[in-house]
């Protein structure tokens, strides 16, 4: 880690050298601390991007950038919990919407970097309406999810589709809130 500080540095320095503008300094001025030096050239510093240089010793105490974090104490972005392996749909409805469309493409990625692996497509509805219809609905709103993944490069024949109606409800109770939860498409990759 201590190179990478040293190498951000040395690239900072170099920048801020070839700028035009006079920077502005903060620090305490002892030999020992180290100075951070902000440019405030237009554009710089811009969405809370912080340019660091290093102070005397060489050593910088930097910030990740647009993040306020320090870069010895960054933590990693679990990417998956942005894409949760279930798709929401509106009552009696099928279509998909943007968040479901990119939330489609990313686990197709994944299919796609993975060729021994498939994917089952498992359709799910709230209580409401006869099982037959629910089984049809859960199965409609499977082969829509299917056709994205198929749009984005998945053939078919690595995709299975299972329909559960109101069968396996996520949430048992009986109100709008765990109707919600129900009307879903889970994406399981195998």
């Amino acid at each position: 880690m201590k190179k990478l500080h040293t190498v951000l540095a040395i690239a900072s320095v170099g920048f801020l050298s070839a700028c035009g503008s006079t920077p502005e300094r903060s620090g305490t001025g002892s030999t020992n601390d180290a100075e951070v030096t902000r440019d405030t050239a237009p554009g710089i510093n811009d969405n809370n991007v912080e340019i660091l240089a290093a102070g005397k010793d060489g050593q910088t105490q930097g910030q990740n950038i647009g993040s306020g974090q320090d870069i010895d104490n960054m933590q990693m972005v679990d990417v998956d919990s942005f894409y949760e392996p279930v798709i929401y749909f509106g009552y009696d409805q099928s279509e998909l919407d943007e968040k479901a469309t990119n939330n489609i493409r990313y686990h197709a990625e994944i299919v796609l970097s993975n060729p021994s692996q498939s994917v089952v497509l498992y359709g799910h509805t709230d209580e409401r309406g006869t099982p037959e219809y629910n089984l049809a609905l859960g199965e409609k709103r499977a082969k829509a999810v299917e056709q994205a993944m198929m749009l984005f490069g998945v053939n078919q024949s690595r995709i299975e589709i299972v329909s559960y109606g109101e069968e396996q409800p996520q949430d048992a109770n009986s109100n709008e809130a765990a109707w919600q939860k129900n009307r879903r498409v889970e994406i399981v990759i195998k």
